[in-house]
């Protein structure tokens, strides 16, 4: 069953749509503060609706003096729209649960999160709410999950990268960042992954592998190294020996010796000739295997 339905379908007109929620409120406000009537309580006359109103006065925009004074924190016009968007999107998502959790309104940690998403964390954060909204996980995550999920890959990113990996393999080219990332550097770990627990097991490493490249950008770090590490090895002086025997293979040398002859015949196919052992030379060597044996027998013994 598809729950679409339940998915906010523009981030721009659910801003707007929540800013006018917010100014509808404060007109509400006003005219209640005109119609509930004055009760009298001795010297203490005021109306409930101007108590009401005295706590929580609202400005032009619909939020509160104070919530006013903390969004002036963000002179960013982008910073200041993407604190509309988040808090719409989960609004839209979680409804009254979430000011329930949150409050009426965004605090400063919740727009200082808010202000600090990247265009790219911002769409993970609303694909994985959305997971959620599917698994039936409805009730909003705390800030410090927020900010995980807005850094993590989507349950459905790591089914692609294991089927793109492993299941129905693509060439490298066709792999994205992280997916290369495993590829090149992190294969051995995944050979030593349960075949029970395969899943698992790679979504959690996934998981870390992923916040290393978007994060940290520890491809491109591997790979400098990698680079510098060989023309170091580059840039490195001959030392004389090296020199003569590079002279000596350019020049054909190399092999005139005994051990080079049989080298190049081997090399041809051509059947190596052996020394042949003279009789000095055996006698020597039967007597050397005599007394190993005599020595292994008595330590046996």
């Amino acid at each position: 069953m598809s729950h679409d339905y339940n998915k906010p379908k523009n981030m721009n007109e659910l801003g707007d749509s929540f800013e006018e929620h917010l100014k509808r409120q404060g007109r509400v406000a006003k005219k209640v503060a005109t119609t509930v009537p004055v009760y009298n309580y001795g010297n203490n006359s005021r109306s409930v609706a101007q108590h009401s109103t005295n706590q929580l006065p609202r400005t032009s925009s619909g939020f509160s003096v104070q919530a006013e004074e903390r969004m002036k924190r963000f002179e960013n016009k982008e910073q200041t729209g993407q604190i509309f968007r988040v808090w719409a999107m989960l609004l839209a998502a979680f409804g009254s649960k979430l000011t329930h959790f949150f409050g009426d309104e965004p605090d400063s940690t919740f727009m200082a999160f808010a202000a600090s998403l990247t265009p790219d964390g911002y769409k993970r954060l609303e694909a994985n709410l959305y997971e959620r909204l599917d698994e039936d996980k409805e009730w909003p995550p705390s800030i410090v999950r927020l900010s995980q999920l807005a850094d993590s890959p989507t349950k459905e990113a790591m089914y692609n990268a294991r089927q793109r990996l492993f299941h129905n393999p693509v060439p490298t080219n066709e792999l994205d960042r992280v997916e290369r990332y495993v590829k090149r550097y992190k294969m051995s770990e995944v050979r030593n992954f349960s075949d029970q627990y395969f899943e698992s097991d790679f979504n959690r490493r996934y998981t870390q592998w992923f916040r290393e490249v978007v994060l940290q950008n520890m491809d491109e770090r591997l790979a400098e190294r990698e680079q510098t590490i060989s023309a170091s090895i580059d840039s490195l002086n001959p030392t004389v020996h090296d020199k003569r025997v590079d002279g000596e293979i350019e020049t054909g040398k190399a092999f005139d010796n005994k051990y080079g002859a049989r080298i190049l015949e081997m090399l041809k196919g051509e059947p190596a000739e052996f020394e042949e052992i003279d009789e000095k030379d055996q006698v020597a060597i039967e007597q050397s295997k005599l007394a190993k044996q005599i020595f292994d027998s008595t330590e046996n013994d």
